[in-house]
């Protein structure tokens, strides 16, 4: 490493350890957010019947949470061992993030899903050992492995959710695309120590934005729900008219139907076809059937 490339590395790590120090506090109060977050979403998760995203959502919060505990430097003191402590639980919290979009937009997962998570691991694991011997470098390949991850998320969003979800969709996608952007933009704010914290509260804050638009988006399929279950009743309500003598009843487009197809066609029910035992009287009165011998049929 020639003395230029070494006097800014040196900076930029000093610079890094100079406003991680300063930030312990606002990484002990992020735990305490992205730990309440994680917990809402749980909530969420029970309240939208049982929906995939939720829960995995949920999951990367609380990791999330856990690695700002540890760069708060309260559970070990050594900086780059908590720094990458810290860093192991954020990305397996970014990771399970993207799984559960991947499950939210419908996907279900494969073998080729277990290979590629394999490998990003094993990349992410060759870019922590790195660190230790070049930061500069490191740092930018696991800034660019996290903006992967987030840009992927976001384009899958974007791409997958119709756009009667609009609202969420949009919130949800791009938010993801800007964390993405932004990730590997990031280093370029240790040159400024001034500015930093509040640069790195937009960092907290574009993950915040996503999982508002991933919340709306739920809600959205809930409305969408509700809304269709209303819709799909509404199509048997009010008065039918129904002709007196063979029993079809007309539509709104002027047509008759049978009662039985009629009912079919609007809603779920199916029919089973038998004789009442007054019919039974009227229809086979001759043959001198007992009111119980016939009964509903098939």
């Amino acid at each position: 490493m020639n003395r230029a490339t070494y006097s800014w590395t040196e900076r930029v790590l000093g610079n890094a350890m100079e406003l991680l120090s300063v930030l312990h506090d606002a990484f002990l109060g992020y735990t305490a957010i992205y730990i309440c977050i994680g917990f809402s979403l749980l909530f969420l998760r029970k309240a939208a019947g049982g929906e995939v995203g939720p829960g995995y959502w949920s999951i990367s919060f609380l990791l999330n949470g856990i690695g700002f505990l540890w760069w708060a430097g309260t559970v070990m003191p050594r900086p780059f061992l908590f720094f990458s402590i810290g860093e192991v639980f954020h990305m397996l919290g970014f990771i399970t993030l993207v799984s559960g979009t991947y499950r939210f937009v419908g996907n279900s997962f494969h073998r080729w899903n277990i290979y590629a998570l394999a490998l990003f691991i094993m990349v992410w694991a060759g870019v922590m050992i790195l660190m230790a011997r070049n930061w500069s470098g490191a740092f930018f390949l696991y800034s660019a492995l996290r903006a992967l991850l987030f840009l992927y998320a976001g384009s899958m969003i974007l791409k997958s959710i119709p756009l009667k979800l609009l609202k969420g969709r949009n919130i949800a996608g791009w938010g993801l695309i800007l964390w993405g952007i932004y990730v590997p933009l990031f280093p370029l704010m240790l040159f400024w120590p001034s500015v930093f914290p509040l640069v790195f509260g937009f960092l907290v804050g574009f993950h915040v934005l996503s999982v508002v638009g991933m919340t709306v988006l739920i809600l959205d399929r809930m409305r969408i729900r509700v809304e269709t279950i209303e819709k799909h009743a509404r199509r048997l309500e009010g008065l039918l008219p129904i002709c007196s003598h063979c029993k079809k009843i007309r539509d709104d487009q002027n047509h008759w139907h049978a009662i039985e197809s009629y009912i079919r066609e609007r809603s779920d029910a199916e029919f089973s076809h038998g004789i009442c035992p007054e019919c039974v009287k009227t229809l086979y009165s001759e043959l001198h059937f007992n009111r119980g011998n016939i009964g509903v049929g098939s």
